[in-house]
């Protein structure tokens, strides 16, 4: 079960707009890997990714509204 946040973060993104990490509490997350894309742009998009940090490997849901990010849930991997 996924711990629910909805809480803002600052994401990274490449040269091209792929997101490649994130900030959240003081700590980076990378992402390895976008899983699941879904939402429009009018709505707002939700990215379950595959993630890296200190802690080890999780899996996240990060909502975009625009240029505003919001760390949805974690879930354990």
């Amino acid at each position: 079960m996924g711990h629910l946040l909805n809480e803002p973060v600052r994401a990274e993104h490449d040269p091209s707009g792929r997101l490649t990490a994130y900030e959240w509490r003081g700590s980076r997350y990378a992402v390895e890997e976008v899983l699941k894309t879904y939402g429009t742009p009018q709505e707002g998009r939700v990215y379950r990714v595959r993630i890296v940090g200190a802690e080890g490997v999780a899996v996240a849901e990060l909502g975009r509204d625009r240029d505003r990010w919001r760390l949805r849930h974690v879930f354990s991997a």
